[in-house]
């Protein structure tokens, strides 16, 4: 799967590609329409964690005649003072060509798409008028709660305007938070059963998931991220600063005891794809887990669900289905909403296997070494 939407510096440099062949397309001088109306649609405000890759919509262009091109006139101060370090120039590592996991599986392949780009720490879509944020505000000299307003120039073959307040920069503190993001992070046990017409389906008795839309949602991501030992069965730490380029994650499934399961039994979730297929240099070791890496950051480059699961086992040996099952019964507000729990589930005719079972939707906006772990209650790995 290519994902080129998440790629997010290659889109800007595909755009100084249509930017060129717009350019052949001028309507005479003079003419058309450049619209009173245009702005950004959703929100003007854009919420900027210092350090990180932000980006608004794109621009209401008001029916005006395309091509249209947006510069960045000012950017603001409260007092009205321009900001110098915003038009002050850096190299960063972007994607020349779009990123495929699925062909992409070496590091030389890999970087052969990588390159560096002058840019500065504030930019605008000169074709869409969107505004991004690169990782360079971080050098701007910047407090958490600073706001700017951004003035941009707007053209085509009517003229130019220059449109006043087109965004508001808000600057938020940038913190671990902000170098690991977590949307999605969920722990659990899988039962693959049979139902009373004989189809397969899986169940979770067990399933803990930290994600959006959930009222605990928020704590329990700054738990995690503060690495504080509230939560008992998930973390995600950093360890270490290096590689300096890029990102290197050790994969731990644990039982409820901390055991390691075999690292080399780490797979896929049936037909999905996961951390291991946007990495590469695979390392199972049996003493700290499964470790691979990618040569850049932000990593994953495509941002989407990753699901994981480590060994399966065709009886409940190593399962305490009794404690599951009562555990089940106290968190019913934490479980799968269609799925049909019952203790049918584990009787014969119906139970086929189990096993462990992650889902993520993670990434890193800061190189180095990281552990992600998932602790199992009422599962004894052999």
């Amino acid at each position: 799967m290519q994902d080129m939407k998440k790629i997010f510096i290659y889109s800007i440099l595909s755009v100084i590609g249509l930017c060129v062949v717009s350019s052949c397309f001028q309507a005479v001088p003079g003419e058309g329409y450049l619209g009173t109306g245009i702005h950004l649609q959703g929100s003007d405000t854009l919420k900027i964690p210092i350090g990180q890759q932000v980006s608004t919509m794109s621009a209401w262009l008001d029916n005006s005649t395309r091509p249209v091109k947006f510069e960045i006139y000012d950017i603001r101060d409260k007092f009205g003072e321009s900001k110098k370090e915003f038009f002050t120039t850096s190299e960063i590592t972007v994607w020349n060509a779009p990123y495929d996991f699925l062909t992409d599986k070496t590091r030389e392949l890999i970087t052969q798409k990588l390159g560096r780009a002058t840019v500065t720490p504030i930019m605008v879509n000169s074709v869409n008028g969107q505004i991004y944020s690169m990782p360079t505000t971080a050098q701007c000299g910047l407090d958490p709660g600073d706001i700017f307003n951004v003035d941009v120039l707007v053209s085509n073959s009517k003229g130019s305007e220059i449109i006043k307040d087109y965004a508001v920069l808000e600057f938020l503190a940038g913190t671990s938070q902000d170098k690991i993001q977590i949307e999605d992070f969920v722990n659990g046990i899988c039962v693959e059963t049979k139902d009373d017409e004989g189809q397969s389906v899986n169940i979770f008795p067990f399933y803990d998931p930290i994600s959006t839309g959930r009222s605990d949602y928020s704590a329990r991501v700054s738990n995690v991220i503060a690495d504080n030992g509230k939560e008992e069965n998930l973390a995600l730490r950093k360890v270490s600063d290096e590689p300096a380029d890029g990102v290197r994650l050790t994969v731990k499934f644990l039982d409820k005891d901390g055991n390691l399961y075999d690292p080399s039994t780490y797979s896929n979730y049936t037909t999905t794809y996961s951390l291991m297929d946007v990495s590469i240099d695979r390392v199972n070791d049996p003493a700290s887990g499964m470790v691979v890496e990618f040569p850049t950051t932000p990593w994953p480059v495509n941002y989407e669900y990753h699901y994981m699961r480590g060994p399966y086992y065709s009886n409940t040996d190593n399962l305490d289905v009794s404690g599951v099952m009562a555990w089940a019964a106290a968190n019913k507000e934490k479980l799968p909403e269609s799925q049909n729990l019952s203790s049918d589930i584990f009787s014969p005719g119906h139970f086929v296997g189990w096993y462990v079972r992650l889902r993520t939707k993670i990434r890193f906006y800061d190189t180095g070494s990281y552990e992600l772990v998932a602790k199992v209650p009422f599962t004894t790995a052999k």
